[in-house]
C-alpha cells in the first residue's frame, strides 16, 4: 500500500514566498500548455533522467524532487528504476494535491512536503540519494543558489547525485540581453499561448528570472562540494540546459 503524505506547515508557520505561491496558482494552466506542447523539452529531459537513474542506482534509492509541482514528468521518469522512496517539496498546496493524484499508484513510498524548498533544504533534515530540480533555482540570487546547492550536496551525501534543469545565459550574455533573446525567440515559438498568457510569462521572466551561464552553473556545483559538474543536454532553443552534479 502506498502511503501518500502531504505534510503541512507547522502551526503558526508562514509561507516563505507568498508571491511565488500566488504566481504558481495563477500561471499553472499556462505552464501546462507549454508542457503539453513540449516547448520546454520535458520529454527528452525525462528520458535522460530515467536513463541516468537506471544506470547509476541498481539498488533501492531515495529520490528528492525539489519544487516538484504536479510530479507528472518525474512520475514517468521514475518508471522502471529502483526508487524506494520519493520526497516532493513544493510551496503550492494545489500542486501537491495534483502530485498526490499522479503518484497514488506508485510502487514506492511517497511523501509530499508543503514547504518552501529553500527553507526545507537549508533548515530541515532532508536526505536522499538522488535529487532533481527543474526551472526553479534560477529565481534565486547567485549567492543564494550557491548556498542552496551546498545544502543539496549535504542532503544527497558524498556519493549522491543531483540533476538540475534551468534556463541558461549564453557565454558573455548579460541579463538584459538574455531577456531580449527570450522575447525574440520564444514569443513566436510559443504560438499556443494567448496574448494575455504570454504577457503573464513575460512579466514573470522579467521580474524573477536570474539565470547563470553554463560555466557558472557548473562552478556553483563545484563550489557546493560536488566533485564533478557538467552540462549533459541543451534544448533546441538553447535556453534550457541540463546539468549533472555527482561525487
Amino acid at each position: 500500500m502506498v502511503n501518500v503524505l502531504i505534510r503541512e506547515f507547522a502551526p503558526g508557520g508562514a509561507v516563505i514566498d507568498a508571491a511565488a505561491l500566488a504566481q504558481f496558482q495563477e500561471r499553472w494552466a499556462t505552464y501546462r500548455k507549454l508542457v503539453e506542447q513540449d516547448y520546454l523539452s520535458h520529454r527528452e529531459i525525462g528520458r535522460i533522467l530515467n536513463e541516468t537513474l537506471t544506470e547509476d542506482f541498481a539498488s533501492p534509492f531515495r529520490f528528492l524532487d525539489i519544487a516538484c509541482g504536479d510530479a507528472s514528468m518525474v512520475r514517468t521518469a521514475l518508471r522502471g528504476t529502483a526508487v524506494s522512496r520519493y520526497l516532493g517539496l513544493d510551496l503550492s498546496e494545489a500542486a501537491l494535491e495534483l502530485a498526490a493524484r499522479n503518484l497514488a499508484g506508485a510502487n514506492y513510498e511517497v511523501e509530499l512536503d508543503h514547504r518552501d524548498f529553500v527553507d526545507a533544504l537549508l533548515h530541515g533534515k532532508v536526505t536522499a540519494d538522488a535529487a532533481w530540480c527543474s526551472l526553479s533555482v534560477h529565481h534565486l540570487a547567485t549567492d543564494d543558489k550557491r548556498r542552496l546547492m551546498a545544502a543539496i550536496r549535504s542532503a544527497v551525501g558524498p556519493r549522491g547525485l543531483f540533476m538540475l534543469y534551468e534556463p541558461t545565459r549564453l557565454a558573455g550574455e548579460d541579463r538584459a540581453a538574455y531577456l531580449d533573446r527570450f522575447e525574440r525567440v520564444n514569443r513566436p515559438l510559443w504560438s499556443v499561448l494567448t496574448p494575455t498568457e504570454w504577457d503573464q510569462i513575460s512579466a514573470h521572466v522579467t521580474a524573477c528570472d536570474f539565470p547563470e551561464t553554463a560555466e557558472m552553473w557548473c562552478r556553483l556545483g563545484r563550489d557546493a562540494g560536488f566533485a564533478t559538474a557538467r552540462e549533459v543536454f541543451i534544448d533546441r532553443t538553447d535556453f534550457y540546459r541540463l546539468y549533472r552534479y555527482a561525487g
